[in-house]
């Protein structure tokens, strides 16, 4: 069955108001936190394959995001970079969860599926997860900004302690399904998370862990997260012991966790103490360089 460009499983699963879950690598999916989100969810719901891009290569450059070669037993298949949209039912409601990629040319035609889809089996909600590097310092509590089409949802996001996003630059054009979306009656958010640019973690823990406490706070769910918790304080207690070892890198985290108390007491009044310049410019190469790995590919 076609739905837009996506090839969907038949007969289509009976979905009630599903709400949708979609991490995108690889623009915001440093540490690897949605993508680590959204697996953890697909493996503690059981999640089962829905959709995928019937000719991937029309979004994707695989020069890029390449192939994948393996072996199955005696024979060798190869993996094609996709978006993997899987679907479950857990906490009591229906969930759609999507591994998209970033497309390289029709981003529109891309966009334009991806909402037609979500229109197809009734979605109520739209939720956008991931990560970027930010000014903050791994002894603290990692800051989670957000976005609502909804006030209502807004206003749950502050109370669960989100920060309303007040970015203004370079996107993805994914940022377009937001609008479409709510064009289509779907109400749609976005939870990111804040991680230590200085870290450059292959995968954050911290993060992943922070990250889905936004969501069980924003979406009302109940997620098992000691397991999770037990390696994130494991990993960041390797981070405080290179900041023991080295000086420079112990004077950038003296000065992030100035600036956040700062910041944290004054609640917005005062502009926080300004970062060393040495810092100032790690921070700024960092975002501009980062473009983020090829992205392993899920399986259907």
């Amino acid at each position: 069955m076609q739905v837009g460009a996506f090839e969907v499983v038949e007969p289509l699963p009976a979905l009630e108001r599903p709400t949708v879950v979609l991490a995108l690598q690889p623009w915001i999916d440093v540490g690897s936190v949605g993508t680590m989100a959204l697996a953890f969810l697909e493996e503690a719901w059981g999640a089962q394959h829905l959709a995928q891009l019937s000719r991937p290569g029309l979004f994707y450059d695989f020069t890029r995001y390449r192939p994948n070669l393996y072996r199955r037993g005696d024979r060798r298949e190869v993996s094609v970079p996709n978006t993997f949209v899987r679907y479950c039912h857990a906490q009591e409601r229906d969930w759609l969860l999507v591994h998209a990629l970033e497309p390289h040319s029709h981003g529109e035609d891309y966009v334009e599926s991806l909402v037609e889809l979500m229109a197809r089996v009734g979605a109520g909600r739209y939720c956008l997860i991931g990560s970027y590097y930010g000014p903050v310092p791994h002894t603290r509590p990692l800051v989670v900004t957000g976005s609502a089409t909804e006030p209502a949802l807004l206003e749950r996001m502050r109370r669960a302690g989100v920060r309303e996003s007040r970015y203004e630059g370079p996107t993805t054009i994914l940022t377009l399904a937001t609008e479409q979306a709510r064009g289509r009656g779907i109400e749609a958010l976005s939870l990111l998370v804040q991680v230590p640019a200085y870290a450059q973690l292959e995968r954050d823990y911290r993060g992943l862990v922070e990250l889905l406490q936004a969501l069980e706070r924003v979406l009302e769910v109940e997620l098992p997260l000691q397991r999770l918790w037990q390696e994130a304080e494991r990993q960041y207690a390797s981070l405080d012991e290179q900041v023991r070892r080295d000086p420079r890198l112990r004077g950038w985290v003296e000065d992030l966790e100035r600036a956040y108390d700062q910041e944290a007491a004054s609640q917005g009044a005062p502009e926080p103490p300004p970062l060393s310049p040495e810092l100032e410019r790690l921070l700024e190469d960092i975002e501009r360089r980062w473009e983020g790995p090829s992205p392993p590919e899920p399986g259907p």
